[in-house]
């Protein structure tokens, strides 16, 4: 188990996979998230026009043996107050009370239920996905590439904002603000 500190949500459920993937030999040697090369981002629409932001800390607990699949934890909590949009009044929007309302629920959690590879190089994660005070399970799907010691996984996933509460009273309307949301992984790490 150790500790990753940078960037967001799905990022450690690759990131676990990206110390299984390669063999038991390097199951055992945790893998470093490069924060600078690495990024976490969602794309939402405002009023038909897309935007992009991204949540830019996280913690992390990873426990992961790719010869115990059913044996492997990810665990992350992402802060909600450190979002991104460049934009910001709609960044105090988000973490206002009508959306994640980060004063009551300060942080969304993503916890792993089971890993699967789907082919060569690519993976599934199933989790629990916990924002404000609800639960769905959601799939991560993501692609893996590793070049000696260093290792590159991207992912996308869309989940519809309105399942987990974010948008309450007059933002339940999805025709300001669109439901789906889009999240993008592109993680680079190194092995230390």
């Amino acid at each position: 188990m150790f500790q990753i500190t940078r960037k967001t949500l799905p990022a450690l459920a690759l990131a676990t996979t990206i110390a299984g993937f390669s063999g038991a030999g390097w199951a055992a040697d945790p893998w470093v998230v490069e924060a600078g090369d690495s990024e976490i981002e969602f794309t939402g629409t405002q009023l038909g026009a897309a935007f992009e932001g991204e949540f830019k800390s996280f913690t992390a607990e990873i426990v992961f043996s790719p010869d115990d699949l059913a044996g492997s934890s990810v665990k992350v909590l992402i802060d909600i107050a450190s979002v991104d949009t460049a934009n910001g009044d709609r960044d105090s929007q988000i973490v206002s009370p009508d959306w994640f309302d980060a004063a009551q629920w300060p942080t969304a959690k993503f916890e792993t239920n089971s890993f699967s590879e789907t082919a060569p190089g690519q993976y599934e994660a199933v989790a629990d996905l916990t924002i404000r005070d609800v639960t769905r399970e959601v799939i991560l799907p993501f692609d893996l590439e590793i070049e000696g010691n260093k290792a590159k996984a991207k992912g996308t996933v869309t989940i519809n904002r309105t399942d987990f509460g974010v948008g309450q009273g007059q933002w339940t309307d999805t025709s300001q603000v669109g439901d789906p949301v889009t999240i993008e992984i592109d993680i680079e790490a190194k092995r230390p």
